[in-house]
């Protein structure tokens, strides 16, 4: 039996925070009724550094801004909520904060994240230059860089904070464990949002998820268990049951770049973790392949009214589908227009943050800050250091990522490894089309632990595995 006089006292305590938070929210309206708790709470991440990566990686990928599955959107999450700054950006500084006191305290040696720490420090510089040259024009506020610029500092810094809290084996694993649990999550709650119409709604049809973040969960998930399932590594039953659920959440998400990319990648993978390079293998690779096109070869016109919105944006696929919708023709406007302002500023750039100027008529009106094409967009905001900044640490991911799923001993460290590989394949097919990396800030945290999960598995190589190899220039797996 519980102590009476406990429980008097816990139902004491809890009226009288009641009473205080209810005097506080009048007087002080919610920010300032939160605020002892949020600092409060900021003290215990700074303790727990740990915590704080997983809450800032679990966050970003269970909150959605709009469209309602098994949770309610929360848009205001992402806002900003005290000194400019947003839940994300103070989640990242505790976490680091954290690292700092524990190296402090306990005299830890400090780790980098090696061997991406030239492209990471590349990508710092090429931003640093992007924010004097926007400064400079004069037509981006010191609040809007400091916030487009964070979107790239997320890329490198949450790396720094994953190499220094994922410390051992046990911990990459339970990483590993964590992202999958997310995955399956999203998974469910991508379907469930399609099927009752609580979904984002896309030219009157709706689907699971618009944001990029999810979608890249998901395919990673479905990745891994392919992975695994083609190395013959045993599994919970719950990931193997969660995949094609993702899987299907991410096809009626109806972004033809994933489906693309998941179609390039689902090859590349079982291929990649197989050890045998038989017919078999090619055959299994052909399978998946003609399952991510198939709706390309749907027999029918998108005309036909009576057809699947799922037909009707596969068949966009096809060679004579590209270029067909307003959205398609905007691109090819838009690529004309970026490539022309790079002639013109071709050493420096426009700056981050500056809109790009127009040359050419554009199909639609669109934010003239951002460009589709991941490549140019870096050129355009870093100048030409942005460029090879960008090209250099998608390259090094992938060249770490293989180095881990070759000489790694354990099995499931190897399987997430080829799985890291395959997403972080698949976001550079994506971005062929549309650009997420330091723009949008989910896209780029759940990047920047990819490459922060890659540099502690890096760290855990076996001795004869040197740590601080630069890897040599990008080359395909």
């Amino acid at each position: 039996m519980p102590d009476p006089g406990v429980a008097i006292a816990v139902v004491a305590t809890g009226i009288v925070a009641g009473v205080l938070f209810a005097g506080a929210m009048s007087r002080f309206g919610v920010a300032g009724a939160l605020a002892p708790a949020a600092l409060a709470l900021g003290f215990v991440l700074m303790r727990y550094p740990t915590a704080a990566l997983g809450l800032l990686v679990a966050s970003v990928v269970v909150v959605e801004s709009e469209g309602q599955g098994l949770l309610p959107p929360a848009g205001a999450f992402y806002d900003v909520v005290a000194a400019k700054m947003t839940p994300q950006d103070m989640l990242l500084f505790a976490g680091l904060a954290g690292v700092l006191l524990r190296f402090a305290l306990e005299s830890r040696r400090p780790r980098l994240p090696e061997p991406l720490v030239t492209p990471l420090a590349l990508l710092a510089a090429a931003a640093a230059f992007g924010v004097v040259v926007g400064h400079a024009s004069h037509l981006v506020s010191v609040g809007e860089l400091f916030h487009r610029a964070m979107n790239v500092g997320y890329i490198v810094l949450v790396p720094l904070l994953a190499v220094n809290v994922l410390r051992d084996r046990r911990a990459l694993v339970a990483a590993a464990g964590l992202a999958a649990g997310l995955a399956a999550f999203k998974g469910l709650s991508g379907i469930y949002a399609a099927l009752s119409g609580l979904g984002v709604t896309v030219e009157t049809e709706t689907i699971s998820y618009l944001n990029p973040v999810p979608n890249l969960v998901m395919l990673t998930l479905f990745l891994g268990v392919v992975a695994a399932l083609a190395r013959r590594v045993r599994l919970p039953g719950w990931m193997l049951a969660a995949a094609p659920i993702a899987l299907l959440a991410l096809v009626v998400s109806y972004r033809r770049s994933f489906w693309i990319a998941g179609a390039l990648t689902i090859v590349v993978v079982i291929i990649v973790a197989s050890r045998h390079r038989g017919r078999a293998i090619l055959a299994v690779g052909a399978i998946a392949l003609a399952l991510g096109v198939a709706g390309a070869l749907a027999v029918g016109s998108s005309e036909d009214p009576q057809a699947s919105p799922l037909v009707e944006r596969a068949q966009t696929l096809s060679p004579s589908g590209f270029g067909s919708n307003r959205g398609d023709r905007y691109r090819i406007d838009e690529r004309h227009n970026v490539i022309r302002n790079i002639e013109e500023h071709p050493l420096t750039g426009i700056g981050l943050g500056v809109p790009w100027e127009v040359h050419y008529p554009l199909a639609e009106s669109h934010d003239r800050r951002y460009a589709h094409v991941a490549f140019l967009w870096f050129w355009l905001a870093f100048g030409p250091l942005g460029a090879i900044a960008y090209v250099f640490l998608l390259g090094s991911a992938l060249w770490t990522a293989a180095r881990i799923w070759r000489r790694h001993p354990d099995p499931l460290i190897q399987v997430a490894a080829i799985a890291c590989f395959g997403a972080i394949l698949a976001l550079a097919v994506v971005e062929l089309t549309a650009t997420f990396t330091a723009i949008e800030p989910r896209s780029s945290i759940v990047l920047g632990a990819l490459l922060g999960w890659l540099a502690a598995a890096w760290r855990d190589l076996p001795e004869a595995e040197p740590e601080t190899a630069a890897p040599p220039a990008p080359t395909a797996a």
